[in-house]
């Protein structure tokens, strides 16, 4: 099969638990960009906090693109949003209002990367560790600090992992059934508009490049991953992954410390 396409996420998938690139896994992808084969990074972390490993990664140009919050926003490396659904005021009220009932720590994201939360003694350290990879503040304020119209990309709430394992359920339990909730990493449990996940993202993507999802391959770690694993022609699942995301892949390669995205790459792309 000639690959077309190859998507990333970048947390314990690309990038080593430093946050840091290795030379293999740029040196594969260079290769695979010079087959021109687009390489899409795609995660739920905001533009500013992708958009400097793209360029890390000669990443360029209208005819590149990147996913960014879990899905929510598609756009090309000239800054082209050309696929978005965002949350509505109503919910953010929503969901302000049911984290202060249950006391938990959160924080929302617009669609420029800004990170917004309220009604805390403290800040937890995940909430400033999502502020700081946003790299556009942090923002103390509550719904009605905010226009009537104020939108979001994603809420998001935060605590240690066994905080979060305590409340997922009653989080479920409360937006399941008109959203969609995933855990995409240590330290955040999410929420998105319901048909917003990286697999709807890349069905997106690809079909306004006219590219088949056979001819793409997909690779991660967490169960926000699992979207674009099951759907595409290869998904490919670190050595580090979860257990559902492993169960569910094609094909297991080497851990995030160990180049695991190059090593697949280059087995099944170059």
């Amino acid at each position: 099969m000639a690959y077309k396409l190859i998507a990333l996420d970048l947390d314990d998938t690309l990038l080593t638990s430093k946050k840091t690139i290795s030379d293999y896994n740029k040196q594969t992808i260079k290769d695979a960009l010079n087959k021109d084969i687009k390489v899409v990074l795609c995660s739920g972390r905001t533009h500013n906090a992708v958009i400097k490993f793209a360029k890390e990664l000669d990443i360029t140009g209208e005819n590149q693109y990147m996913i960014t919050n879990g899905g929510a926003i598609i756009e090309n490396m000239d800054g082209k949003i050309i696929y978005q659904e965002m949350l509505s005021n109503t919910f953010y009220r929503n969901f302000v209002d049911f984290v202060k009932e249950h006391q938990l720590h959160y924080n929302v994201v617009d669609n420029h990367g800004n990170t917004y939360t309220s009604g805390e003694k403290w800040l937890h350290k995940y909430t400033i560790m999502q502020a700081f990879e946003n790299a556009n503040g942090l923002y103390l304020k509550d719904p009605d600090d905010l226009p009537a119209d104020f939108e979001i990309v994603k809420a998001i709430i935060n605590g240690d992992e066994s905080e979060l394992d305590d409340i997922s359920d009653i989080v479920h339990k409360r937006f399941d059934h008109d959203y969609f909730v995933v855990r995409t990493g240590v330290g955040f449990l999410e929420i998105f508009p319901q048909h917003v996940n990286k697999g709807t993202a890349i069905k997106e993507l690809t079909k306004s490049l006219g590219i088949d999802l056979s001819e793409v391959i997909a690779m991660g770690d967490r169960d926000n991953d699992l979207p674009m694993l099951k759907i595409v022609g290869k998904g490919v699942a670190m050595e580090n992954a979860v257990p559902e995301v492993k169960a569910a892949a094609d094909f297991v390669t080497s851990d995030n410390n160990h180049s695991g995205v190059g090593r697949a790459i280059e087995k099944f792309a170059l």
